[in-house]
């Protein structure tokens, strides 16, 4: 069956036929005339069937190849055809790297005006540290990012802005010399090498070749303190120093001045590493004769992160008290030919793992814990960067059970000219040496002209990692997508407040190194999308959500959260609860899971359940953990009406830092220059229009409206505040926020907005909202002993100004502190106490780091 390349290019040939390009070959010379009308319709049929160059209507003489079509050309035969074709292959090969260069280029730079090496997007940073060895001021250094690895940091007060860093970076500038075409061989070395080595030997051979030639040899090994870097060595007696792999991205920064200096001493150097290595060491020897310069690139599965290496020895095998004698990747005494981990200890004691069991091993082969440039590397790709190219040749047995003893085979790469020579120097010291196709190394699956792409899983892993995880948790959390806790409740709701709210609580059960979920809304039917909103989009940016369940669907999540919290807000106000059954009450969640109510709320001073809905939701909520309410009223609805002990606790917006929002303010797009008094009005009415005014007028103020995210009736609710020219629409959550920190008062009938004038200790009037929730209002206004800025209706601010008298922000901070504290500690309590079910701890404490955490 032909493939849907090949039906477009016989597409493409009966087209021309039907327009005669194709014509009859007479006496095997090359075709001249057209096709004749009552030709052509024969030959397009022949150009279906894949028979495209015809002969006096007849037979074919050969069929077309792909390359043909596109170079609008018909060989008679195959051996006119390849010399032309194999021309304009290359020339198709090089129009296809400089586009993939130009498009690279695209992405790696983010800042084009930044004439520094800052102006890379991080993901395309290789690390290499080329931009460190050229800086002729040394404002460059080589620094831990994030996740642990190095990255250049421009010290802009020591720099020039000379642009030689980034004219030089091998991130942005890609270069391609080698052949797209290289001889590959089967190789190893003698026994006595191999036995030293990870693979074949063949870097050792390499490595005697320019000690012979009184040169130096240099490639990565182990500081005293077990870091990963590049040095320089000249003796073979210090080749056990960089023999074997490290599955660390190495430090080679320092090492390339060395490198120039021996060369411009006119002096043999074999350099090896990865790809983007050698690439940052060509891109510091611009106008240097490398003549004497042999690299050796590897087939790189990708560099894992060198911080975590680092925290592994540490965490894992005590190094920072000074116990770890060795590291071995590839242990050949213990594990043959093969990738595990060996740790060798101080006291004479041996650490082996296979890659299955150890913790680092087994984030690093899947390439979750490898850098983000590995997953699209530039060089792990024909033509190779250098020289020569080395890799173990996994599933040889496979190949040709003669090139294998078992102890280890090279797949050798020939690069260049340069590469031919050295090889050549070496090849009667190898015991196998054999020329492979090369179509065969690329079946082999190495990242010979391909790279590893980085584990879908990547991000979650290293968000493990960072908040404090064991290396064994955020491997199987990040694999298996599961979450220490699943957050429920109205966060998809385009309410500004309530989006803030839950923001704010995901951001204190983050804060105590806890990896959320946060669960998405029930769907009518599997598969149902989400709806673009404001809330939505802030979500994709900040959550890592769920899909959307049905409700009998929900209980599948039980299998990817340990704990359960229902959050903030209405959520038990069964006016908004009955649209998603009894799935806020926990109903899909498994006894032994840990069911939490954060400062949940009825809404109002009373509550709108029916009597038999009473009965089920009074049974679920007695298998929760722990209920906190907001309101001191909930606490009296959970006791009087449904037989539950409840606490009062505050809103999570103060309960979290506030620099959780002020992070988020400074991302604001839309601002107002100025001082302004900000008019934040859910439900519209004359009367809180002229207060608006009046108030605006009294203070000298310019005003700023917000209306509801997402009112049931916009148009009007903007006829009725009647003031177009200072309503601002289409904000975000980030806009939102920063409108009510830089605002000079603030003059809201939200309860939120209230909450966010008191965060950002504005001065404010809250204004009673009865349909939004009366009790909601009065229990924030006493908790925080601010109802002298507080009025039942909008007609009360007109002429009194008691009510622009500032708030005493030190009381309501004094409140806030106490009041936090007290919170926090009834969440962190309630979290972390182990739950026992049916003779059984069935919530352990998570890991160590928590349990201690516990005992602070």
């Amino acid at each position: 069956m032909a493939t849907i390349k090949g039906i477009k290019n016989r597409l493409a040939a009966a087209g021309r036929a039907l327009g005669g390009d194709y014509t009859s070959e007479k006496n095997g010379s090359k075709p001249k005339d057209k096709l004749k009308a009552s030709q052509r319709v024969n030959a397009a049929q022949r150009a279906m069937s894949g028979d495209y160059a015809l002969r006096d209507g007849k037979k074919p003489v050969v069929k077309v190849e792909p390359a043909e079509i596109r170079m609008n050309k018909v060989f008679t035969t195959k051996e006119k055809a390849e010399p032309e074709i194999k021309v304009f292959e290359k020339q198709e090969s090089a129009r296809q790297r400089e586009e993939e260069r130009v498009e690279w280029r695209k992405k790696a730079v983010r800042r084009d005006s930044d004439k520094t090496v800052g102006c890379i997007h991080p993901d395309y940073c290789c690390g290499c540290g080329a931009c460190y060895s050229v800086c002729p001021v040394n404002a460059i250094s080589m620094k831990y990012d994030s996740e642990g690895f190095l990255a250049p940091v421009v010290d802009r007060s020591k720099c020039t802005n000379c642009g030689l860093c980034r004219k030089i970076c091998p991130s942005i500038n890609l270069e391609y010399k080698n052949t797209v075409e290289p001889a590959c061989y089967a190789a190893y070395a003698d026994d006595e090498i191999r036995a030293k080595s990870s693979s074949g030997g063949i870097f050792t051979l390499l490595a005697e070749y320019a000690f012979e030639q009184g040169g130096a040899v240099c490639g990565a090994g182990y500081t005293d303190d077990f870091k990963v870097e590049h040095f320089i060595i000249e003796s073979p007696d210090d080749l056990d120093k960089l023999r074997k792999s490290k599955y660390v991205q190495a430090d080679a920064s320092k090492v390339y001045a060395d490198v120039k200096k021996i060369l411009k001493e006119g002096r043999v150097v074999v350099f090896c590493g990865c790809g983007c290595q050698v690439a940052g060491l060509y891109a510091t020897l611009k106008n240097v004769d490398i003549s004497n310069l042999y690299t050796i690139d590897l087939m790189c599965h990708g560099g894992p992160s060198p911080k975590l290496f680092d925290d592994y020895l540490n965490k894992y095998h005590d190094k920072d008290q000074g116990k770890v004698a060795d590291v071995g990747f590839r242990d050949k005494d213990y594990f043959g030919w093969s990738t595990e981990m060996t740790v060798k200890y101080t006291d004479g004691t041996v650490y082996h793992r296979t890659r299955t069991q150890d913790p680092y091993y087994r984030a690093f082969l899947p390439c979750i814990s490898t850098r983000k440039f590995c997953g699209h590397c530039a060089y792990a790709k024909l033509p190779r960067t250098g020289d020569i190219t080395l890799a173990d040749f996994w599933g040889i047995q496979k190949y040709n059970r003669d090139y294998t003893d078992g102890k280890g085979t090279s797949i050798v790469s020939v690069n260049s000219p340069q590469g031919e020579k050295i090889y050549a120097a070496i090849a009667d010291k190898l015991l196998l040496n054999k020329e492979i196709p090369r179509d065969d190394v690329l079946k082999t699956g190495q990242p010979f002209d391909h790279c590893f792409k980085n584990h879908p899983a990547r991000q979650r892993y290293f968000e493990q990692i960072k908040n404090g995880s064991s290396m064994e948790k955020a491997y199987d959390y990040a694999i298996k997508d599961k979450y220490d806790v699943g957050i429920y409740g109205v966060w998809f709701g385009a309410n500004y407040g309530s989006v803030a709210t839950y923001y704010a609580l995901h951001e204190i059960i983050r804060s105590f190194g806890l990896s959320v979920l946060m669960i998405d809304m029930p769907a009518a039917k599997t598969g149902a999308g989400k709806p673009d909103t404001h809330a939505r989009r802030f979500a994709k940016a900040h959550y890592h959500e769920s899909k959307r369940y049905t409700l009998k669907d929900m209980r599948e999540l039980n299998s990817k959260v340990d704990t359960f919290i229902m959050g903030s807000d209405q959520v038990w106000n069964r006016g908004i609860s009955r649209g998603f059954g009894f799935s806020f009450y926990f109903d899909f969640v498994e006894p032994d899971k840990k069911k939490i109510a954060f400062s949940a709320s009825f809404g109002h001073d009373r509550d709108f359940c029916n009597v038999q809905d009473r009965e089920t939701i009074s049974e679920y909520m007695r298998q929760f953990d722990g209920i906190s309410i907001r309101e001191t009223s909930g606490v009296e609805i959970c006791k009087d009406v449904y037989g539950i002990d409840a606490v009062r606790v505050l809103d999570p917006v103060f309960v979290a830092d506030r620099k959780v929002f002020d992070s988020l303010a400074d991302k604001a797009k839309k601002k107002h220059d100025g001082k302004y008094m900000l008019a934040y009005i859910l439900d519209p009415t004359p009367e809180k229009r002229a207060a608006v005014v009046e108030v605006s007028e009294k203070l000298g103020l310019e005003v700023v409206v917000l209306l509801d995210g997402r009112p049931k009736d916009p148009v009007k609710n903007r006829q009725i505040m009647d003031m177009d020219d200072k309503i601002v629409d289409d904000i975000t959550v980030e806009d939102w926020l920063n409108y009510f920190r830089n605002a000079d008062f603030v003059l809201t009938d939200s309860c939120h907005g209230i909450s966010f004038s008191l965060v950002f200790e504005t001065n404010f009037i809250g204004l009673a909202n009865s349909a939004r929730g009366m009790t909601r209002f009065e229990s924030l206004v006493d908790v925080f002993q601010v109802r002298d800025h507080y009025v039942q209706d909008a007609a009360d601010i007109l002429g009194n100004d008691e009510l622009l008298k500032p708030v005493d922000y030190d009381n309501v901070n004094k409140i806030l502190m106490s009041e936090r504290e007290r919170s926090l500690a009834w969440l962190k309590e309630v979290l972390f106490r182990p739950k026992e079910f049916e003779g059984y701890r069935a919530y352990p404490i998570i890991d160590k780091r928590l349990a201690e955490d516990k005992e602070d």
